[in-house]
């Protein structure tokens, strides 16, 4: 091909890309409002928190009890939620130790409304104020209670917590939080 026409057709070709990138951008601007608005997916709906708590356990989905402090003589807790609108979100429930983030527990809810529950394994030596935080995955807290773990009356912790000679010399540690959920 001859140097003038190929310089002729990288021209007319350049200007039907820009007359098409012109005519695509005119039709998306001229798209009726509603049209536009069918067009995008909806947002998902925001969780929300129907019921936080601390307890002693759970039973049939469901808490044993509402506990707002706890003495040392017990070494486990539950953190129970009850969620509406979280199907298909990640939800976590953060557990702090005086400020301090000791675990972080995800769940999926399969369903609107959901009903999620962690527990942790307390040292008698760990007493002082335990929260437990309910985050979105975007991580907006969506409930947040607290819990005062206290020393038992005449128990001290190393009459609670009785260390066994082990052959190896791993460090002890309490164990991380458990994850337990049930459904709806």
């Amino acid at each position: 091909m001859h140097p003038i026409n190929k310089a002729l057709a990288a021209l007319l070709g350049g200007a039907l890309v820009l007359a098409v990138g012109t005519a695509q951008a005119q039709s998306t601007t001229a798209m009726p409002a509603a049209a536009s608005a069918t067009a995008t997916t909806p947002a998902a709906a925001t969780a929300s928190v129907s019921q936080a708590q601390f307890t002693t356990a759970v039973t049939n989905r469901a808490p044993a009890d509402n506990i707002t402090s706890l003495d040392n003589s017990h070494n486990q807790v539950f953190f129970f939620t009850a969620l509406k609108d979280a199907a298909g979100q990640t939800i976590t429930h953060r557990w702090e130790y005086n400020g301090q983030t000791m675990a972080e527990v995800k769940f999926e809810p399969k369903a609107n409304h959901w009903r999620v529950w962690s527990s942790k394994m307390l040292l008698p030596s760990q007493t002082g104020t335990w929260t437990v935080e309910v985050l979105d995955g975007s991580g907006n807290v969506l409930a947040s209670k607290t819990l005062d773990y206290t020393a038992a009356a005449g128990v001290t912790p190393s009459a609670t917590h009785k260390v066994q000679p082990q052959a190896t010399t791993k460090p002890m540690t309490p164990a991380p939080a458990a994850v337990t959920h049930g459904g709806g």
